[in-house]
């Protein structure tokens, strides 16, 4: 005879409701913004903002299909009286976006770069948009929570489940409990409310979070930073000591610098500022842009007596308070070369570039790709120019070739064509004219620079029997398709590949 189990039935799945679109709220707390949403109508252009491109991939796939993924129901909870979606916030962007184009009309920016995409495919729908949406109501956040954490694990493209990056994830972190909040994640919630009327800094915030968010942590991270710029970090909050309009010229150019894929020197950011020598010599280009210690009163708080007291006479921290000479501050004192002064060595010079994709990360490669890039990146262009070339063209072919295959795209047999075509998944409005050089990105100026002409140079490189390309001209062919490689391994598909 079996004995009787003492153990607990499974528990049920959540219910499923068919719940009006109209009572339906996006989460103002979305792992996917840089800080909390106001209403819903912020909500909406954070989303468009973060993730607009992804949003019109899955609109496009909705539009046609005229249907949702029957396996994967959003989840919402609620409160009074109303749903809101803890998983599910892009789709129902998306079906609201479907209803009504004209919620991108709000902003100019946004209008601009999404209005006419997202009005073309509702117009060439066979389908209308519904009415209502079928949802699994968790009883609560923290049970919804439980799912949508496992569910963020893989990446489908913009029509599927979009994995989470760094910052995504910093900030589901901390969702429920503030303290735990790093200090990358801090400095971006900083920079979003006391800059965000200042559109050319949150622009840039959005390209360093998004695309280089472990920049922001090895930057914040570094103790000698923060005291330069005083930045001042507690219980999972940020503040700056002087206040955030004399900060603001050091925030903006730091952020506009990372924007950029590499240093001017060419390395990546990664590798430009590595040691703590690396970190001084950068903000000590940039002396007039660091704030004072008189530009601007701030708010005391509980840290003040401790600072007062690291910086009466005789501490060991008095050295490092800028000192005034009159009416000014001494700014060489406030500056890194006031701190670890004890190394007076000179910058390492620049040596003359000699290599290609050195500390490209291509991990959504296939292994063999991964090992031919890096194989590559060991072989001196000076020295061994010709074969560089022949391998800087096999590169662009099987990573083109992989990459439209993962995003269900015919790939060209045109490599020129393969070039464009993998830059306009990426980036649709690439094709446009180009405008001032600051404003354009790397990847339209890829596109702009793949002609029949200049990609004809990589297939010399294959099949001219007399003369191969120049050390010049394989630096040059690699610098501007370094951004698409990365970029195409960020925006990894995962159609299945025969």
């Amino acid at each position: 005879m079996a004995k009787a189990s003492s153990k607990q039935p499974m528990r049920p799945p959540f219910p499923v409701e068919s719940v009006p679109l109209e009572l339906i709220d996006l989460d103002l707390r979305n792992s996917r913004f840089a800080r909390d949403a106001q209403s819903q109508t912020d909500a909406f252009e954070l989303m468009i903002t973060t993730a607009g491109d992804d949003c019109l991939d899955l609109l496009r796939d909705l539009t046609r299909t005229g249907q949702m993924n029957s396996s994967d129901l959003p989840i919402v909870v609620t409160r009074d009286g109303r749903y809101i979606m803890m998983e599910g916030n892009r789709r129902l962007t998306c079906l609201r976006l479907w209803s009504d184009t004209e919620l991108l009309n709000r902003t100019e920016s946004l209008e601009k770069q999404f209005f006419s995409r997202a009005q073309r495919m509702v117009d060439d729908s066979a389908y209308s948009p519904p009415a209502e949406l079928r949802v699994a109501v968790a009883p609560s956040e923290a049970d919804a929570d439980v799912w949508v954490e496992r569910k963020h694990t893989g990446g489908a493209g913009g029509a599927g489940t979009v994995e989470w990056d760094a910052a995504m994830k910093d900030r589901r972190r901390a969702r429920n409990d503030p303290t735990k909040a790093s200090r990358a994640m801090a400095f971006v919630d900083l920079v979003s409310r006391e800059y965000e009327d200042e559109r050319d800094i949150q622009i840039a915030l959005e390209t360093v979070r998004s695309k280089r968010y472990t920049m922001i942590q090895r930057f914040v991270d570094r103790s000698v930073v923060r005291k330069m710029l005083g930045l001042d970090f507690s219980e999972g909050k940020m503040t700056f000591e002087y206040g955030p309009r004399s900060t603001m010229p050091i925030v903006r150019q730091v952020l506009n610098d990372f924007a950029r894929p590499k240093a001017e020197s060419g390395k990546t950011w990664a590798r430009e500022l590595d040691t703590v020598d690396d970190f001084k010599n950068y903000l000590n280009r940039y002396t007039e842009l660091l704030p004072s210690n008189e530009s601007e009163p701030h708010t005391p708080d509980k840290n003040d007596d401790q600072r007062t007291s690291e910086n009466s006479p005789g501490s060991p921290h008095a050295d490092s308070t800028p000192s005034k000479q009159g009416d000014r501050v001494d700014l060489k004192e406030n500056t890194l070369e006031g701190i670890e002064s004890e190394d007076e060595r000179p910058p390492r010079p620049t040596p003359a570039r000699e290599y290609i994709f050195r500390g490209l990360v291509l991990d959504k490669f296939t292994r063999r790709i991964q090992d031919i890039v890096r194989q590559t990146s060991l072989l001196n262009v000076k020295r061994q120019n010709d074969i560089v070339a022949v391998m800087l063209r096999v590169i662009l072919e099987m990573t083109t070739y992989q990459f439209l295959m993962s995003r269900g795209r015919d790939v060209p047999r045109n490599l020129e064509r393969s070039l464009k075509e993998a830059i306009k998944v990426i980036e649709p409005n690439a094709s446009d004219a180009l405008g001032a050089a600051e404003e354009t990105s790397p990847l339209r100026k890829a596109f702009h620079s793949t002609t029949a002409d200049s990609v004809r140079l990589t297939h010399y490189a294959v099949h001219d029997i007399h003369s191969g390309r120049t050390p010049s001209e394989v630096l040059t062919l690699a610098d501007r398709y370094a951004p698409l490689l990365e970029e195409m391994n960020a925006n990894m598909g995962s159609t299945p590949i025969q």
